[in-house]
């Protein structure tokens, strides 16, 4: 156990060990941080003892970093993000962000999620200017000068990257009237429904937890392009939807959708904001990410507290 004095020397001893790591020598690690290449051999040096591990193997060439090295670079890393992070958050107090900040989402995550938490930034922030674009298409992110989209489903660009903010499941619904009027509905006849299709739903498959499968598959559709429409329809008595249940939950909970065949489900999607910064996110997209998947972890757990 450190005391609270060596806490504050290993703390600077990782950050020079970072900046080692990321510059390849202790030549460039010394210009980057005014010292003197034997400051900073110093520093390693007593990082090592101080720890009772060996981080780099030396030599005349190039430096190697050894497993306990490897940890250790990781975690001085994230001491490295979290304080650019904290002086960023200490800074804005008096440089608040300001400006225009674009945001690209689907239809369905517009009215409980992207413009209630952009409100929220914009009364925090009151020099911001949003611009707020849903569509149910994947926007480039360069070609439309977007700072974030909100995407869901496997990403297939590895130009950009992709933080992970929640999952959507797929479970079928519809109207009391349409159920009234078709009768029971079962796996087997399922496929005799009128069934309201979304683009990506064409091959979806339903899976029971017992390992029954069945295709959300019918000679009888009413194709949709966004999840909006999509449950309008069902709303309106058309036929059976497969939807996301966090954008279905009211409805479920007023009687106005009802659960069909709730043991079976689709495929479970990841929802992601897709951004195109090298480092860290500026302040204001990262509270809005922060604050997105915020609102996913609520709307799980009030999922599980309801019953199907």
């Amino acid at each position: 156990m450190f005391i609270k004095s060596e806490q504050r020397r290993l703390s600077y001893q990782m950050l020079v060990f970072d900046e080692v790591v990321n510059r390849g020598s202790f030549t460039a690690a010394a210009e980057a941080l005014g010292h003197t290449k034997s400051a900073v051999s110093q520093y390693v040096s007593q990082l090592e003892i101080g720890l009772g591990v060996r981080l780099l193997n030396r030599s005349t060439r190039q430096l190697n970093l050894t497993a306990a090295g490897q940890k250790l670079a990781k975690r001085s890393e994230q001491l490295v993000d979290l304080l650019s992070a904290t002086l960023d958050e200490v800074q804005a107090l008096e440089h608040a962000p300001a400006g225009r900040v674009s945001i690209t989402a689907p239809h369905a995550f517009e009215t409980s999620m992207v413009t209630p938490i952009v409100a929220e930034l914009c009364n925090e922030y009151p020099q911001l200017t949003p611009e707020l674009i849903f569509t149910d298409e994947r926007l480039d992110l360069l070609e439309h000068k977007l700072d974030i989209a909100i995407s869901v489903g496997p990403q297939k660009d590895s130009n950009y990257k992709a933080i992970p903010i929640g999952n959507l499941d797929s479970i079928l619904v519809a109207s009391p009237r349409y159920l009234a009027r078709d009768g029971e509905i079962r796996a087997e006849n399922l496929s005799e429904q009128t069934l309201v299709i979304l683009p990506w739903q064409n091959s979806a498959i339903l899976k029971a937890q017992q390992g029954a499968e069945i295709s959300y598959s019918s000679e009888k559709t009413l194709r949709v392009n966004t999840s909006i429409s999509a449950i309008n329809a069902v709303k309106s008595a058309v036929g059976i939807g497969l939807m996301p249940s966090i954008f279905v939950q009211d409805e479920l909970e007023t009687g106005v959708l009802q659960r069909v065949l709730p043991e079976f489900a689709g495929e479970v999607r990841v929802v992601y904001a897709l951004h195109s910064y090298q480092k860290q996110l500026p302040l204001v997209m990262r509270r809005f990410v922060e604050r997105l998947k915020l609102e996913f972890q609520q709307q799980s757990k009030l999922k599980l507290k309801r019953p199907d």
